[in-house]
């Protein structure tokens, strides 16, 4: 039966989210994907296509007729994102002439976490995590799937790519922070290397997946006015449709435009920065299926990340990386605040230990029937979030606060401004008896009662026998009035992309590099595998900067290693 249309023991999945959306920046949306059941919808990762091959392994023919405009330049970057922007800047500075083109009207912005190792802000706050023991925590997280030389050297140069986009964002008026709310419990942590970038005076407010003067939204325009200073030719509208080669297989360029009025750009190097392919089902339904599962998508320019340079690169010659399924950014961004309280599903029931972080509760969540969950409180809740973030005992995504600043503490005053907008926009309902409240959710009322009751039992026992939670989270809802939160898993990011290695050229299948054909962001490959690393929050938009960086210095013929310091691990 599908899940979507089943309201067996309670509320349908479709009510459940009916109405859900998100902005994120200010700018993003959400919107809501269809679910589809587990069994006969989606096809296995591996599967092949019925008839007639995947679409996207179909080429563009283009005549000689069709290109009216021929432009040489030296490098040439597919997608105006962190990556492709930080990208065309590097490959500028080393003197390159630049051109850029993206199919939207504006750059591609969202989220603001970015991460870095030893760079000057944690220096100057005094945080110096294990760097080391980061990266062999992140191979055991992938089960050694990925690029071990790619995640050093991501180690090594992810400080001084902070430092250099930080002296460019402090001439223009923006400053940045690091980020204070993140995972501190023993057997999940996440590690102090998160930043962000923020207007002066900004006041952080992440309320309903927006902010005003913080994240990536600020940062972009930024990086869109230094590459233009450096002389970067920015055409956006402009979709790059194919990658050109030589004879011998080398990159020479690309076609850009519409169909019967397209550009040729000849280059040295062509830079595929497009990102990745969340919007694309059918490329989902191909590398991972699960995720299809998601109650909603962010992204923005809204449902952009397509493909398109993945496509091409394969066209190419290229290949996708050979772990599958790809892993997926599967957070619970659109929905409610998880916190670390009772959890039940759609039947009342509880049905996992809450003290983990924001990815599992997603995963967990589409397992339980038709994909329902609830984060269930009493009235004391802010003040005990606000006790465990403070001593360290819990917090990260969803449950601390997306910009909290180091040192500055959990904000109630913000965090019940926020709850009050997710009440009116009914992601949170409120209640003043647990009958009530199970009315509201759409859930069996004895089950609810009996949920809370035997949570409220393990508490007075401070012991989980249940699931193991750790006893000092174990928190009492016995004060009226009761809350309960809407939790919906959204897709932010694929994160599986084309084989590549740490020259960060495409490869092929036999692991040969395509020269001249470098790929950076989230359409580059062999970097994440079985599920995304969240124990470093923002290292998706880490790799953006540092490895848009290190390929815009190769691909303008600069010498990486003069140009950025490595960091002594």
């Amino acid at each position: 039966m599908n899940r979507e249309n089943n309201t067996e023991n309670g509320i349908s999945r479709r009510d459940f989210f009916k109405g859900s959306t998100a902005t994120l920046a200010g700018l993003a949306v959400a919107s809501a994907m269809p679910v589809k059941s587990v069994a006969g919808d989606i096809p296995a990762a591996y599967a092949e296509p019925k008839c007639g091959g995947w679409s996207w392994e179909k080429k563009v023919k283009i005549t000689a007729g069709e290109i009216k405009k021929e432009i040489k330049t030296d490098v040439v970057v597919i997608g105006a994102g962190l990556s492709g922007i930080v990208a065309a800047i590097s490959a500028a500075e080393q003197g390159a002439k630049v051109h850029l083109v993206d199919k939207n009207h504006i750059w591609a912005a969202r989220g603001g976490h970015i991460a870095a190792f030893g760079s000057k802000i944690q220096k100057q706050i005094g945080v110096s995590p294990d760097y080391r023991q980061i990266i062999r925590a992140w191979v055991a997280w992938a089960q050694g799937r990925v690029d071990e030389k790619l995640l050093w050297d991501f180690a090594h140069k992810s400080g001084a790519c902070m430092d250099w986009m930080m002296d460019i964002c402090q001439k223009n008026g923006l400053t940045a922070a690091l980020w204070e709310g993140y995972y501190k419990g023993p057997d999940y942590t996440e590690y102090p290397v998160t930043h962000f970038v923020h207007e002066r005076g900004a006041d952080l407010t992440y309320a309903n997946g927006s902010a005003k003067g913080v994240g990536n939204i600020v940062l972009l325009p930024v990086l869109e006015k230094t590459a233009k200073e450096l002389g970067v030719t920015i055409s956006y509208k402009t979709p790059a449709v194919q990658v050109l080669t030589g004879d011998n297989g080398r990159a020479t360029g690309i076609i850009a435009g519409k169909a019967g009025n397209y550009t040729k750009y000849t280059a040295n190097a062509v830079i595929i920065a497009t990102g990745d392919y969340a919007s694309n089902k059918e490329m989902v339904k191909r590398y991972s299926p699960f995720s299809l599962h998601a109650d909603a998508q962010i992204y923005f320019p809204n449902k952009c990340n397509t493909g398109d340079g993945l496509i091409m690169a394969m066209h190419a010659g290229g290949a996708m990386q050979k772990h599958e399924p790809h892993a997926a950014v599967i957070h619970l961004e659109a929905g409610a605040a998880s916190y670390g309280f009772l959890h039940v599903n759609a039947n009342g029931e509880r049905f996992k230990n809450e003290d983990v972080n924001t990815q599992s509760k997603s995963c967990t969540k589409e397992l339980q029937p038709h994909g329902i969950a609830w984060s269930v409180y009493d009235r004391d809740w802010a003040e005990q979030v606000k006790e465990q973030v403070d001593n360290n005992i819990a917090g990260g995504l969803f449950f601390g606060q997306t910009f909290q600043p180091w040192g500055k503490g959990f904000d109630i005053r913000m965090e019940k401004a926020i709850q009050e907008g997710h009440i009116k926009d009914g992601k949170v309902v409120v209640a003043n008896s647990l009958e009530e409240l199970a009315r509201k959710m759409g859930v069996p009322a004895g089950n609810l009662k009996k949920a809370v009751k035997r949570y409220n039992d393990l508490y007075e026992m401070q012991d989980d026998p249940d699931y193991g939670k750790r006893a000092k989270l174990l928190t009492p809802i016995v004060k009226p009035p009761f809350y309960a939160g809407k939790l919906q898993s959204t897709v932010l990011t694929m994160c599986g992309g084309l084989h590549t290695d740490s020259r960060l050229l495409v490869l092929d299948k036999d692991d040969n590099p395509i020269e001249g054909l470098y790929v950076v962001g989230a359409a580059q490959g062999d970097f994440f595998a079985n599920d995304y690393p969240t124990i470093c929050p923002g290292i998706g938009h880490g790799r953006c900067l540092t490895f848009g960086r290190l390929a815009g210095i190769k691909a303008a013929g600069g010498d990486i290693d003069k140009a950025v310091p490595s960091l002594k691990i």
